[in-house]
């Protein structure tokens, strides 16, 4: 210790210096306290603004994931994103999906089902949540479902019912397989029975060609022999026409007429072949016999021969002329009868050795409607032509036939002749007396007289001549 230094003293000057020492520090102290606490206002009043950005206090208390965060845990932020990510997982199936990307993705799918227009309602689908459009899928997935089983269900019964046709149909097909077997044999026998007969039909055609041929052969010369003879004889009738014309002036109406239409009644020929139920029969007149393509014959039972109404039981046709036979076929044949071999045939118009002559007059009802046809004549004329006859105007002792209409409509007889009657009234008695004066001739020289119907009769027409 220093001299003149009291104890005192010294220490109270140390107690100032530590107490201003301390007084130094707490000031100090203080100051960076303060400046500690400003800091910490700033960043305070800092992180409360943005934990306002983030949350507020009501989302706090509502949202799950803030309760359950912590501090060296999950943060709520966190949980927020682990959520959305795993509702954009659940909505699209990509976890970085936002809310406008899934929106965009479910408006574009919500147009391709209205634009498609596969679904009967497409707006029910707009604007659903993942839940509802589940819940609307799962229910259309139900009812399809149970129309998959109806479904199934009834092509299941249908399977079975066709299942059960299919057995039936191979059961019928078997029967019909065997029945078309049966049948074959059979056609094959009728065929080798067809056959058999053809080729007997053959043989004996041949044969009658040629006994035809070797007859005809003989005809020929006999034939020369009568043409010669016929000469001498027309000189000879030459002669007797011009004395029965003579006769006929003598004797008128006393003269005796022929047997009924005895040459309109003789035949023809004579059926060949015919086989029931065959379209075609075979006659015994050829080409030497003046037969042309298409002229028809009545045919007759070979028992009755031509009755002198000239009806007949069928008609034939000729097909095809050979040297001594023909073909014809079939036209017609009455209810109940069958044309037989021996069977006879006529046409009052043909004849083998020359055309025959016939005059037609009168009025014909060809239509059968009871009123003279205008055209009746000219028709009736017509086919005379058309099977080989020739018409004449002027009768005379040569006419072959007469073919005989209804008498033209009677004069008045109150009506005096002379020259105030009118050209119509003189038009119908000339037309009665050319009738009247035509008949009465063709009965002076017996010529035979046809009737309409006869006429047709003979030619095998059944109504009218325009009906073959």
């Amino acid at each position: 210790m220093a001299k003149g230094q009291q104890p005192g003293a010294s220490a109270i000057t140390v107690w100032m210096i530590v107490f201003v020492a301390l007084w130094l520090t707490s000031t100090v102290f203080l100051v960076i306290l303060y400046t500690g606490q400003e800091e910490l206002n700033k960043e305070n009043t800092r992180l409360t603004d943005a934990n306002s950005k983030l949350i507020s206090s009501a989302e706090m208390r509502s949202v799950a994931q803030y309760s359950i965060a912590r501090s060296g845990g999950p943060t709520a932020v966190g949980l927020l994103e682990g959520a959305r990510s795993e509702t954009a997982t659940l909505a699209s199936g990509n976890a970085a999906d936002d809310v406008p990307s899934i929106r965009n993705q479910r408006d574009k799918l919500s147009q391709t089902i209205q634009d498609d227009k596969l679904v009967p309602n497409p707006r029910k689908f707009r604007d659903v949540s993942l839940l509802e459009g589940w819940t609307t899928l799962y229910e259309e997935y139900k009812a399809t479902d149970a129309l998959l089983q109806t479904t199934q269900q009834g092509a299941a019964e249908l399977e079975k019912e066709v299942n059960r046709l299919v057995e039936m149909n191979a059961s019928q097909k078997n029967d019909f397989d065997q029945k078309a077997s049966d049948l074959a044999s059979q056609l094959a026998e009728v065929e080798e029975d067809r056959s058999r007969f053809r080729k007997e039909r053959d043989t004996a055609m041949a044969k009658l060609e040629q006994e035809f041929s070797t007859r005809l052969k003989q005809n020929d010369d006999e034939l020369t022999q009568e043409r010669q003879q016929f000469a001498k004889l027309s000189q000879h009738n030459t002669a007797l026409q011009d004395r029965f014309r003579a006769q006929q002036e003598k004797f008128g109406d006393v003269l005796i007429g022929p047997a009924t239409l005895s040459t309109a009644r003789q035949p023809d020929g004579n059926i060949l072949t015919a086989v029931p139920g065959d379209g075609m029969v075979y006659i015994d007149l050829g080409s030497s016999d003046r037969l042309t393509l298409g002229m028809r014959f009545s045919v007759y039972a070979l028992e009755t021969g031509i009755p002198a109404d000239g009806r007949s039981k069928a008609q034939i046709e000729v097909v095809s002329i050979g040297p001594a036979s023909s073909e014809c076929k079939i036209v017609r044949v009455d209810a109940n009868q069958v044309i037989l071999a021996g069977d006879v045939i006529g046409n009052p118009i043909y004849d083998p050795n020359r055309p025959l002559t016939f005059m037609a007059f009168g009025d014909f009802d060809l239509d059968h409607d009871r009123f003279a046809d205008a055209d009746g004549l000219e028709t009736i004329r017509a086919i005379i032509t058309e099977w080989g006859g020739d018409t004449v105007d002027e009768l005379t002792a040569l006419t072959d036939f007469v073919v005989l209409g209804a008498a033209p409509r009677r004069p008045n007889s109150a009506q005096p002749d002379g020259q105030n009657v009118s050209d119509r009234a003189r038009l119908i008695r000339e037309r009665w007396n050319n009738y009247q004066e035509s008949l009465t001739a063709a009965n002076s020289l017996a010529v035979p007289i046809l009737t309409q119907d006869v006429f047709l009769n003979f030619l095998g027409y059944a109504e009218s001549p325009t009906t073959r």
